[in-house]
């Protein structure tokens, strides 16, 4: 196949919204941003020279990500309420508040048109750095329409990651499913030891149990529960129940109150996983 000379074209925005759970990383399915006009995200991090014997003896470089600006025509309005969170009343009025801290984070996708095949590019880890600006101008003599601008920073995840980009040679099914799920390399996807399964006897753990979410919660008013848990083939499991060490398939003795139950499993050649279950224990039972 021919290779690109030139890129030009800013096209297809989608995000997906990034859901952290401990060293897990999950996606939701990307959904378009319309109407894109312009990019603009410059490189953070600094170069640092060390000098020794009169010359630069070493020099260190830092990869903080990328930080700038996304021009559209209009914010979508699912972007408003999942990512700016912005709250639609009953009247479907937007409504903007002042009590939102943590940023919500998501992968932001496009693509830049190639004199070949455009090129198509995921930051994994965004935010917005800023709320958009408002304005507008009058209508003169022709309408020319006004546009919103997201301020962005596309900072490393915890794990590193920080973008990807296809090539004149990926893979032709990667690279037409770009937009379906978002990318995640092998190579920057460690490998963790979970369990298959985990219960409190027939307490109802919260959330159901899934093998990718570490911590839970559970209510009993029994003064004792069987605490079972069971990994993948070649797993090691531990189990402490408020800090004692306990055997997989016997009976756990509640306190009045919360009772911590972390169990932890690890494979060699895997980063091992610790699942906590918080147990509250009526004080009738």
């Amino acid at each position: 196949m021919s290779k690109n000379k030139i890129k030009y074209n800013l096209k297809n925005v989608y995000a997906a919204i990034l859901t952290k759970n401990g060293n897990s990383y999950t996606y939701a399915t990307p959904t378009a941003i319309p109407g894109a006009v312009s990019m603009s995200l410059d490189a953070e991090g600094d170069a640092n020279p060390f000098y020794a014997d009169g010359i630069v003896y070493f020099r260190s470089s830092a990869n903080n990500g990328y930080s700038g600006d996304l021009e559209i025509a209009l914010i979508p309005e699912w972007f408003r309420e999942q990512v700016l969170r912005e709250t639609k009343d009953t009247n479907g009025v937007f409504i903007e508040t002042s009590d939102i801290s943590e940023p919500v984070y998501f992968a932001l996708l496009f693509e830049f048109d190639g004199d070949q095949k455009a090129i198509r590019h995921v930051l994994y880890n965004c935010s917005v750095s800023k709320r958009p600006t408002l304005a507008s101008q009058t209508k003169e003599a022709s309408i020319e329409p006004g546009t919103e601008t997201l301020s962005l920073t596309a900072d490393p995840r915890e794990d590193g990651l920080v973008k990807a980009r296809t090539g004149d040679d990926t893979d032709n099914a990667v690279y037409t499913t770009w937009y379906s799920a978002v990318y995640v390399p092998a190579s920057s996807a460690p490998s963790f030891a979970k369990l298959t399964s985990l219960s409190i006897g027939s307490v109802t753990l919260s959330p159901t149990f899934n093998a990718d979410v570490v911590n839970y919660t559970a209510e009993t008013s029994n003064a004792t529960n069987t605490v079972t848990a069971a990994g993948a083939s070649g797993t090691t499991v531990t189990i402490t129940v408020n800090g004692t060490s306990h055997t997989s398939g016997g009976s756990a003795t509640w306190t009045a109150g919360d009772n911590l139950v972390v169990v932890t499993v690890s494979k060699a050649g895997q980063i091992s996983t610790a699942y906590t279950v918080t147990v509250t224990k009526s004080s009738g039972g």
